[in-house]
């Protein structure tokens, strides 16, 4: 494994850039919008990219869209564009650090009357736009967070917006950061060196990517004890972020919740099946190899935070922390992680553990002895692997970040799974219980 440094994030990309024919820009109730010929749903995505939410009835002929439209009213431009069909649109107010911000929640485009069959533009199952710097750190395409200095204003922000003809598309608060989508004429990379220059900045990083810690698929191994779907949950919640739970399952005493902090305003999948068999392991539904089954469970909400190709950000971590805080979860299981550290994500994760919740990661499965992130940040405790009869499994990350070490194999759907996120999920599931680590 190389060694990545966030440091030298600031690189080439590999993967160029493709200039679009459209750009976009929104602050409050104005916007920017430059297009030569492109179809008015290529605009319309524009509006999704910065986090509004596009419904349009399919039925309907869209036209081309060409034009320079500078400071117009956010309405009067939605007219111009939905021409000559109906539109509706809603807002927000959201509280930041720097004041309050009004911006666009909402667009649909319908026929006279025929509002309630406007569907959402894009489908459902968001995939990350991950791109690859010369170094190999990964992030998202076209998006920076910024944090500022206490005593900066509402005013350095907009001033930021403008040098980077972006637009805020989240606020994560805390830690107090803004998620600003950029336009394909500019890189991440000179954003991030604009915004480092720009006052009353304090911090700025691209929207990292980090992959998860895929348990290896095995031939059964073993004898295991099953799955026992009936196992009535205790008081203390554990929050699984994984790749989500499988909707079979969505209604078992066990589980607590289910959350897509990819999509939120998406019902709960799992692509890949791992993260139903971190929630079960959570759960105690699945006892590991070499466990005792439990006669009590844990109830678990399971957080989708990872997609179909096995990626999660910056963002969307933090999005499932809110959430899982707000839900009054205490207790936190991940399985993803990357040498990269990221001092926004360290930061988030140190200000939950300080306020209560015990955050547990796996440590990797690569005998390194290097430090993956989360699990190696100093809030979190990292859990290597064993074996099922007690000695460390030969796969396992190790080194003095390494907290505790629990079993790492285990048995579901006909199938063995051997890796340090199993062993995450039975540690918090102990934890949960209040058995002695």
């Amino acid at each position: 494994m190389v060694r990545r440094s966030l440091v030298a994030v600031i690189g080439i990309l590999l993967v160029p850039l493709v200039l679009s024919a459209a750009s976009l820009r929104i602050e409050g109730d104005r916007a920017w919008l430059k297009a030569d010929d492109v179809p008015l749903p290529k605009v319309l995505q524009l509006f999704e990219q910065r986090g509004v939410e596009v419904l349009v009835d399919p039925s309907l002929t869209l036209h081309r869209i060409s034009g320079d439209w500078k400071n117009a009213e956010v309405g009067r431009l939605i007219a111009q564009l939905a021409s000559p069909h109906s539109y509706m649109l809603e807002w927000r107010s959201e509280k930041s650090p720097l004041g309050d911000l009004f911006q666009i929640s909402s667009i649909r485009i319908f026929s006279d009357g025929k509002q309630s069959v406007a569907c959402r533009l894009s489908p459902q199952g968001k995939v990350l736009d991950v791109v690859e710097g010369e170094n190999g750190v990964q992030y998202i395409r076209g998006e920076i967070m910024v944090g500022f200095n206490q005593e900066s204003s509402i005013d350095d922000l907009k001033a930021l917006l403008s040098r980077l003809n972006g637009t805020v598309i989240e606020v994560i608060d805390p830690p107090g950061l803004y998620r600003i989508k950029l336009n394909d004429d500019m890189s991440v990379e000179e954003a991030i060196r604009i915004a480092q220059a720009h006052g009353g900045v304090a911090a700025t990083e691209p929207n990292l990517a980090f992959p998860t810690i895929a348990s290896n698929i095995l031939p059964l191994t073993g004898i295991a004890e099953g799955i026992n779907l009936n196992l009535l949950p205790g008081e203390t919640a554990i929050a699984v972020f994984d790749s989500g739970l499988d909707p079979a399952y969505a209604d078992s005493p066990f589980i607590r919740g289910t959350y897509d902090a990819l999509d939120p305003t998406a019902e709960i999948s799992d692509p890949t099946g791992h993260g139903t068999l971190t929630s079960l392991i959570a759960a105690g539904a699945i006892t590991p190899l070499g466990a005792k089954a439990a006669e009590s469970g844990v109830p678990v909400l399971s957080v989708r935070t990872l997609d179909k190709n096995g990626m999660t950000s910056s963002d969307t971590i933090m999005r499932a922390l809110e959430y899982a805080v707000n839900s009054g979860v205490k207790i936190i299981s991940m399985s993803w992680g990357s040498e990269v550290r990221s001092q926004f994500l360290e930061n988030t994760m140190n200000f939950a553990a300080q306020n209560g919740m015990r955050l547990y990661a796996a440590a990797g499965n690569e005998p390194t002895g290097t430090p993956v992130y989360p699990a190696g940040y100093s809030s979190v405790i990292a859990v290597g692997g064993l074996n099922p009869d007690g000695s460390q499994w030969e796969n396992t990350n190790y080194g003095n970040f390494v907290e505790r070490y629990e079993p790492a194999l285990a048995n579901f759907n006909d199938l063995s799974y051997a890796g340090t996120s199993v062993a995450s999920p039975y540690a918090a599931f102990k934890a949960a219980r209040g058995v002695s680590e």
